[in-house]
């Protein structure tokens, strides 16, 4: 017997379902509460409707409650859970739930201030107050999480009873799906509407197989019914189950078991499920409550190109796993594969559906499934065309349907399914400790400063800095990311929450580059960090748009009290008051590849020893010279550039007693810049009243240690421009 033959022996309906719920228990550990999509209105909801006695919110207009556009959706998720809510003291709200003011959400492209959140203990877990009772939810949301698994692995079983594979592989896309385990184990109304959804599915798929019967058609009417109280994604369960109930009638000629199921769908929902419904219409003037939530918060405009073209792509990451609020991505590899098995399974169906296509019940599936997977997308992007929804989550209420019809599709393709269900299993198990945990915990602290730090000293108020790490000055462009690791030892809290600043500054003294965060990129409030200790505090700093040109760079620190409070100013080593604490880090370049120098400008192209080339300059009348140059080879050394105005045209052996004189130096070090590059030196020239007349000026290189000049073919290596008219008056 092979080993996969001895797999397919195991209890996989137990094995499954328990892997799952293991897995989502260090999801509940790694993501701090308030961390996923939603979490904060999900709970606001679940708190105000305890507080006011199972009463419901109204949607309106300028509310300054946390529930927010919750307020428009099925109550029957927060029903569940406020008993609960109610079971704990959670009187310490207010202290639990502290927004991260700085935080960076929907764009995992930039980096840190992840937390929307600051938690006084991300890990491990605070468990009082507040806090336990939402871990005590959670731990029930991933309950309905298991029963959503367990629903999959069922419904793929009864289509094909004799492949265990092909359930194992179904199941797989969801238990080990990292966003599915994600947003499973988070406070939201869409985990409820899911396990609602595959139970329906499942029973559904057995209807399609035996046909009616009374009392499952009880049951589904039940489920429909509770599933179109817990979101409006629920009410596409009715169609489907009304197009299987018309498609089972159809072949078993049962129309006494049509109308029970239709009866009892109908009678339920009226008794149990309708009063909502009346509450919109008799509220908002309509059935779901959406358009009241979408006047609230205002109606997107966008076209379904413009949809699929902006959004698609985060669309699919946010299905296989992009964490936070939007923010954190896993690995890219990760998308692709998972991308991969998707278009795969698709090519796949053609050769499943022909072995199977004597089997009825299996086409008929499939038809069913794709129906619901299609008519789940089109509601999905009828919403997102409204109001900005693009998320994977949003179709999960479907994730039987997409697991199992991929499943059909990689079936098809005899692809052995224990070959992705175990990447996939290990992927989502490391998932969390990889992408999740850093993102939120406390920066470490330290015992001392390691000897790879920089030791130095600067102290803000009660806010030391004793040490930095930094690579070498370099040459920094858009799109580079600095690394940068700064101790802090802390000489008491602050009363109100301080903010630091990392700013890149010019040779001019502008900043065009700043990161805002608190302590630990947004993790920890200088009023909960502990005095005299040291903590190592890890950035990345990313150079997003620095604008153009050459420039020498210094790393500005600074801190202020957030929001308004004005910079704090340090004191240094030298007991001195400083405006800021600046590193020098190198330079800022921007390379640039044509003649930028082009108004009022004259072409020259003269070499000096094959190691600049003057391309251009600009004259202004008053005193301003700009030379253009590019650089022709690899250059070091303080090399510096010469500017005269002489009384009368140059001759070899003259003497030199020049009128007006202004040397300048590229901005940056040659030795940060690459062959090929523009630079520019900047000649302003300081002239006496009354200075007038056309003059020449001369130019040149020379070394400023050594006095050397570059050589050119002109007397003293000074080339002239001629016929520069000059006017002291001139502004």
């Amino acid at each position: 017997m092979t080993i996969f033959k001895r797999w397919t022996t195991l209890p996989f309906q137990f094995i499954l379902p328990i892997a799952f719920f293991c897995i989502g228990l260090t999801y509940i550990y790694a993501s701090p509460h308030f961390e996923s999509p939603d979490s904060i209105t999900h709970i606001a909801m679940i708190k105000w409707i305890s507080e006011h006695n199972g009463e419901l919110p109204i949607q309106s207009k300028g509310h300054d409650e946390l529930y927010g556009q919750q307020a428009s959706q099925p109550p029957l998720y927060y029903f569940l859970m406020m008993p609960v809510w109610s079971v704990f003291d959670t009187s310490d709200f207010d202290t639990i739930y502290q927004r991260n003011l700085l935080a960076i959400s929907g764009n995992p492209s930039r980096l840190g201030n992840r937390n929307l959140v600051m938690y006084q203990q991300p890990h491990p877990p605070y468990l009082q107050g507040t806090s336990l009772a939402i871990y005590a939810m959670r731990l029930l949301t991933l309950m309905m999480s298991t029963v959503t698994v367990i629903g999959v692995y069922q419904s793929a079983r009864t289509i094909l009873p004799d492949h265990i594979g092909f359930a194992v592989l179904a199941t797989s896309f969801t238990a080990f799906n990292p966003q599915f385990l994600f947003i499973g184990t988070s406070v939201s109304n869409d985990n409820l509407v899911t396990m609602l959804a595959t139970l329906i599915t499942w029973q559904m798929l057995i209807m399609l197989r035996d046909g009616f019967q009374t009392r499952r058609s009880l049951l589904l009417a039940v489920l429909i019914t509770c599933a179109t109280l817990a979101k409006l994604n629920g009410l596409v369960l009715v169609l489907v189950v009304a197009l299987a109930g018309l498609w089972v009638a159809y072949r078993t000629r049962d129309l006494r078991g049509l109308f029970i199921l239709g009866g009892a769908m109908a009678g339920f929902w009226l008794i149990f499920g309708s009063w909502w419904y009346i509450r919109n219409v008799m509220l908002y003037d309509e059935l779901f409550g959406t358009g009241a939530m979408i006047a609230n918060y205002g109606k997107r405009h966008i076209t379904f190109e413009e949809l699929i073209i902006l959004e698609g792509t985060g669309f699919l990451q946010s299905y296989w796993g992009l964490f936070g609020w939007f923010s954190i991505f896993t690995n890219e590899w990760h998308y692709r594969i998972m991308n991969g098995l998707m278009l795969l399974s698709l090519v796949g169906l053609i050769p499943f559906l022909a072995r199977f296509r004597k089997k009825a019940f299996v086409l008929t599936v499939f038809g069913i499934l794709s129906i619901m997977a299609i008519v789940g997308l089109a509601m999905l992007v009828w919403w997102t065309s409204q109001t900005t929804g693009s998320q994977g989550r949003l179709i999960f209420p479907y994730i039987v349907a997409f697991s199992i019809l991929m499943a059909m599709g990689l079936y098809g393709l005899r692809i052995p399914p224990f070959v992705i269900a175990v990447p996939m299993m290990i992927f989502s198990l490391i998932a969390p400790f990889v992408y999740i945990v850093p993102e939120y915990d406390h920066p470490p602290q330290v015992d001392r400063l390691p000897e790879t730090a920089i030791q130095t000293f600067a102290q803000w108020d009660d806010i030391t800095l004793i040490g930095y790490e930094i690579p070498p000055p370099q040459r920094w462009t858009n799109g580079d990311e600095f690394p940068i690791t700064l101790y802090w030892k802390p000489l008491a809290q602050t009363q109100t929450p301080h903010a630091f600043f990392i700013s890149l500054i010019d040779d001019k003294g502008d900043s065009f580059a700043t990161l805002d965060s608190y302590p630990g990129w947004g993790s920890l409030l200088t009023t909960q960090w502990q005095p005299n200790t040291i903590y190592k505090d890890e950035y990345v700093f990313q150079i997003l748009n620095g604008g153009g040109g050459f420039s020498s760079v210094q790393l500005q620190i600074g801190w202020y009290e957030y929001p308004n409070g004005s910079n704090i100013r340090p004191i240094l080593e030298n007991n001195q008051e400083a405006p800021a604490y600046t590193i020098p880090i190198g330079v800022y370049i921007y390379p640039h590849t044509g003649q930028e120098i082009t108004n009022s400008s004259i072409s020259i192209g003269t070499n000096f020893e094959d190691t600049f080339r003057l391309n251009a300059y600009r004259f202004n009348n008053s005193n301003g010279l700009i030379l253009e140059w590019t650089l022709l080879k690899p250059m070091t050394g303080d090399w510096r550039v010469f500017a005269f105005v002489l009384d009368e045209p140059y001759q070899e052996g003259d003497d030199f007693n020049p009128l007006l004189q202004k040397d300048a130096a590229p901005r940056v070090p040659l030795q940060y810049l690459e062959v090929g590059e523009l630079l520019r030196t900047t000649h302003n020239f300081d002239l006496p009243e009354g200075f007038s007349g056309e003059y020449t000026i001369y130019l040149g290189w020379y070394n400023a240690e050594t006095g050397e000049r570059l050589p050119i073919p002109y007397p003293a290596h000074m080339y002239p421009l001629e016929g520069l008219f000059f006017d002291a008056n001139t502004d």
